[in-house]
């Protein structure tokens, strides 16, 4: 029996369309395009934050406008031999915010109109309580890194289709500077905070699925339109590498330390009341008899498209 599944290996012969052939060819590709995911949990903590501010903090109301994706670049490289491509790919997805003089005064929380720091500055002889304008500033980087196998035939000798898979890690981080000048008669000296949200662990799987059509003009170079959905998800976020002190920071957050994790909680006999809160997972486990919580999660689960130039360089017969 043995020797007869042997010979039946030995003797089988891939499909033409399965079947490597031709010379190995090296290949780059430089991309960009748009990554898509729902982000409910990141999108919900922005809206706490917001009325976190506004409540507790007395700065301006302000609406955070909820995000869904973001552009993202990417550069790739590996062999094909037709009709198999083995590529490395290196994904950035990064973007910058930045808020300058958002005014707080922690006198007047439940204000509903707009004011600026220009008004703070004018009553500032007046001022008793804990008043002042920020400069916030925001970049986040997250670096997905996958191997990527694709089978992508020559339907014609200038067109090339198939869809391919990717296996890889995802990591990144964002980095906050938050600057707080206070005002009125006697107002503490200027401060500053900056610290790093990672997730926690550092490290994510990520899984990739893909179409792809690559138009081959030109002997070594070509275009390719790629789209697929990926699948990662980001189970928690920690407070990293913080550095100085910030009193409106500390009065908005209750005094967040290094190693805080960021949670959402639903007071049990309200879940339709949702809270936000930085702490350690010890805490949170001691105040599970009052809340049900989890912790901010990042879902980055969606779908992608990228237009690519892509480079060949043949080699061997």
């Amino acid at each position: 029996m043995l020797a007869l599944v042997l010979t039946l290996v030995s003797a089988w012969e891939p499909p033409p369309l399965l079947k490597p052939s031709g010379p190995w060819i090296l290949r780059g590709q430089a991309s960009g395009g748009y990554s898509h995911y729902q982000a409910d949990d990141l999108n919900l903590t922005l809206q706490l934050l917001e009325k976190l501010t506004r409540e507790s903090a007395g700065t301006n109301p302000y609406q955070v406008v909820g995000f869904d994706g973001h552009p993202a670049w990417q550069a790739r490289l590996g062999a094909r031999r037709a009709p198999w491509n083995l590529e490395l790919e290196i994904e950035s997805w990064s973007e910058s915010f930045e808020q300058t003089e958002v005014p707080f005064n922690l006198e007047d929380n439940d204000r509903d109109n707009r004011i600026t720091c220009q008004d703070l500055r004018a009553i500032e002889a007046s001022l008793t309580d804990l008043a002042g304008c920020i400069q916030a500033r925001e970049r986040f980087v997250f670096l997905p890194v996958t191997a990527q196998l694709s089978w992508m035939p020559d339907w014609t000798s200038w067109l090339r289709a198939g869809f391919g898979y990717g296996l890889g890690v995802l990591g990144g981080s964002a980095n906050v500077v938050l600057e707080a000048d206070y005002l009125g008669p006697d107002a503490a000296e200027p401060d500053r905070v900056s610290f790093s949200v990672q997730p926690d662990p550092l490290i994510n799987p990520v899984h990739k699925f893909f179409a792809a059509v690559e138009l081959v003009p030109f002997r070594h170079f070509g275009l390719e339109i790629r789209g697929g959905w990926r699948l990662t998800s980001l189970q928690s976020f920690v407070l990293r590498d913080k550095e100085g002190t910030s009193q409106v920071f500390d009065a908005a957050f209750d005094f967040p330390e290094e190693g805080d994790h960021l949670w959402i909680r639903s007071a049990a006999e309200r879940p339709d009341t949702r809270l936000l809160w930085i702490g350690s997972e010890t805490e949170a486990k001691a105040m599970s008899s009052r809340y049900s919580f989890h912790p901010v999660r990042g879902d980055f689960d969606g779908w992608f498209a990228a237009l690519a130039a892509t480079f060949e360089w043949g080699f061997g017969k």
